[in-house]
């Protein structure tokens, strides 16, 4: 075992992809980069996602242009190292592992886009806590 299979060597997509995401939101500093909160969506929160799967974040943005751009090459780079180690535990490379999907409050409030996402009674966002976050 090299570390980046699952414990039980199984190849379960989603459950890899989901610790991954976890592990992401457990080292996002919201504040730095302007994030105010971060949702799992999409083939990975539904436990539905395979080989070729990309992982969706759903990021609430409130920052400056700066931080921004910081937080895309951020997310950028935890991306591409995904994508290596999916290709190591699968063979396939897809080019960067997370699909990011920013989101203003004035987009939660309006609903739209991936904001609808957020607290919807059918296919609701999983909140992930970021880094300073208490768990509760």
């Amino acid at each position: 075992m090299t570390g980046t299979e699952p414990p039980d060597g199984a190849a379960d997509h989603s459950a890899w992809r989901l610790n991954m995401a976890e592990r992401l939101a457990s080292r996002l500093d919201g504040p730095r980069f302007g994030v105010t909160a971060l949702y799992l969506v999409g083939s990975v929160k539904a436990a539905t996602a395979g080989p070729s799967s990309d992982i969706d974040l759903l990021v609430v943005f409130e920052g400056t242009p700066d931080e921004r751009r910081e937080l895309l090459a951020w997310l950028e780079g935890w991306s591409l190292c995904l994508d290596e180690l999916n290709a190591r535990r699968t063979g396939r490379r897809i080019g960067g592992l997370l699909d990011v999907h920013l989101v203003t409050p004035d987009d939660i409030t309006r609903r739209t886009s991936y904001a609808v996402k957020i607290g919807s009674a059918t296919d609701p966002a999983r909140p992930l806590r970021m880094r300073g976050e208490s768990q509760g």
